[in-house]
């Protein structure tokens, strides 16, 4: 009996990890794995299934529902290690520090756009806009960190077109 209440839950936690992995493909549109997590999905849950339904007791039903919940967390996990996607991160800054904070990450290879905007009270700021592929961020936050006081904004972005740097490998272009 303990050793068919570990199989449901194992086998819900992989069913529910390949159903975020699911999910979180289809939403940054990359569609070739997505056919065969559903099937694995589909075909582990069916059995999982099998097995609740032939067994009795309430402790199956909790083994399916833990195991539903380390699915998701395991799956959110995997997903922010491959960290999958392309970002855009808007920064605003002076000028002055603007300019010289632009020119620093092209160097470093980052692909950066700018254009004048204006904040508070009418004041000149300098808008970066700033494409790189999402397992890059935190290596972009700590040099930002070390530019002082800023705001910035980060989006996700489904597609680029034309050149992101040359920091980035091409299979990100599409």
């Amino acid at each position: 009996m303990l050793i068919e209440i570990a199989i449901v839950f194992i086998l819900n936690a992989v069913s529910t990890c390949l159903g975020t992995l699911k999910t979180i493909f289809l939403s940054k549109q990359i569609i070739k794995p997505v056919y065969a997590a559903v099937f694995l999905d589909a075909f582990i849950f069916a059995y999982a299934f099998k097995l609740i339904a032939e067994s009795s007791g309430f402790v199956y039903i909790l083994a399916f529902a833990l195991g539903r919940l380390s699915g998701v967390f395991i799956g959110n996990f995997i997903e922010n290690k491959i960290a999958i996607g392309l970002l855009e991160v808007t920064v605003y800054k002076h000028i002055e520090d603007g300019i010289k904070l632009a020119d620093e990450l092209r160097r470093s290879g980052y692909s950066v756009t700018t254009e004048k905007g204006y904040g508070l009270q009418g004041r000149e700021r300098l808008v970066l806009n700033i494409i790189l592929p999402r397992k890059e961020l935190p290596e972009l936050q700590e040099t930002l960190s070390q530019t002082g006081k800023l705001n910035m904004m980060i989006k996700n972005i489904s597609r680029t077109y034309g050149k992101i740097g040359a920091r980035h490998a091409p299979e990100m272009l599409r």
